[in-house]
């Protein structure tokens, strides 16, 4: 153990108010529950992590509180680009607002904001049924002024969620924006033997800033949910944590030889409610529209047969996969797009073979219903071919436009 790390386990011990040993003791329990050694650097960060929760538990007067967070091995099937998880509700509070404001205000929907001779702002707005004012000197981030004039405040008017539990949110305003990057993640937690799936979440600028590649093999520190599926990114230890298995010293005690892994095994074995032949895509998507939106990604492969690096307005490359081996005989061409984001790697060209995750989506144009398309949240290259050729942007020139 180096001295850095003595130092602070000490200077914890004198913050909690416990000896030098029980710290000690502390820290290497933290370390032999996540299968690491005590001079491994996650250790420091499970130690950071437990020194700030035991004080907040102390001043909350709970000394039961002993959560942590572990240290996950394994690597990511499918990665999505952050999403604004806040953007639908602002737009569907200020739709209420437009469509009948006052209506809008009584139901806790949205604030509303006058401001007053002296410069400061008037906030009005129903909380459980009750109208309250307040004067403020300022106004929160998520407030939205119109083209009239009119301010209106966005508010979190979910009073309990689906499984009963009491939203604390309730009435405060919504943020101007909150990232999130979900994904499915493969491996293990805590040093528990054995893999399997868990669904991962991580949001704010952590989540942003957090993304390693698909289907490359990862270490990082993560909360694990009390329902054995799901994982959480927490702050900044989360991505400040994140380091490569393969950029590892293989002396180091939590590297893993992984050089005989089968990717394609794997997926079978442990994803075979999501493997989708490629032809069948379009039933797929139809019959995945019933389940929970965190369970209908789709695992399919196929052949690029051509690819446009030109990336679109939201920043998505385009490659389109066939299934070679396959007959048509649907009246469909065989061929499916592939939308890339900008976070996935394309190394590679032409005639080569992936296997791509992601969530599907399908289009009606002009009363048509278009072949389904693959929005890519995970890619695995299984045999490649050449490599992808960088597009780069034409240049238009406007010096001569008179």
């Amino acid at each position: 153990m180096d001295e850095n790390t003595k130092k602070e386990i000490e200077n914890g011990a004198e913050q909690l108010g416990i000896t030098l040993d029980e710290a000690m003791a502390k820290f290497t329990e933290l370390c032999e529950q996540n299968g690491i050694e005590i001079d491994n650097r996650l250790g420091l960060g499970l130690w950071r992590n437990y020194v700030a929760n035991a004080k907040r538990s102390q001043q909350n007067g709970n000394q039961q509180n002993d959560s942590y967070y572990r240290a996950a091995f394994g690597f990511f099937v499918a990665l999505e680009a952050p999403r604004d998880m806040m953007s639908w509700n602002r737009a569907k509070a200020k739709e209420e607002f437009l469509r009948d404001a006052d209506n809008a205000l009584e139901k806790g929907i949205v604030a509303v904001a006058t401001e007053n001779a002296l410069g400061k702002y008037v906030i009005s707005r129903y909380h459980n049924g009750e109208y309250r004012e307040a004067t403020k000197d300022s106004l929160p981030e998520g407030a939205e002024t119109l083209e009239d004039g009119r301010i209106f405040i966005p508010l979190d008017n979910t009073l309990t969620y689906m499984n009963g539990g009491k939203n604390t949110k309730y009435g405060n305003p919504l943020p101007k924006e909150q990232f999130r990057r979900s994904g499915v993640f493969f491996g293990s937690i805590g040093g528990q033997d054995g893999m399997k799936p868990y669904y991962f979440s991580y949001k704010n600028q952590g989540g942003i800033d957090f993304k390693p590649n698909t289907f490359e093999w990862v270490h990082f520190l993560c909360i694990e949910g009390s329902n054995g599926t799901d994982i959480y990114g927490a702050t900044d230890l989360t991505i400040n944590s994140l380091s490569l298995n393969s950029s590892l010293d293989p002396e180091s005690d939590i590297y893993r030889d992984m050089g005989d892994f089968d990717f394609q095994k794997c997926l079978q074995e442990h994803f075979d409610n999501h493997i989708v032949p490629l032809v069948e895509l379009d039933k797929a998507h139809v019959q995945r529209m019933a389940l929970p939106a965190k369970e209908r990604y789709i695992v399919t492969d196929g052949t690029v047969i051509s690819m446009n690096m030109i990336p679109t307005k939201n920043g998505n490359r385009i490659i389109n996969i066939s299934d070679l081996d396959s007959t048509l005989d649907d009246g469909n061409d065989g061929i499916y797009t592939c939308w890339i984001p900008e976070h996935i790697e394309l190394d590679f060209g032409i005639g080569s073979n992936v296997i791509i995750a992601g969530r599907t989506s399908q289009r009606t144009v002009d009363g048509e219903i278009e072949p389904a398309t693959i929005n890519t949240t995970g890619l695995l290259c299984t045999e490649k071919h050449g490599s992808s050729v960088e597009v780069n942007q034409p240049q238009e020139d406007y010096t001569d436009w008179f």
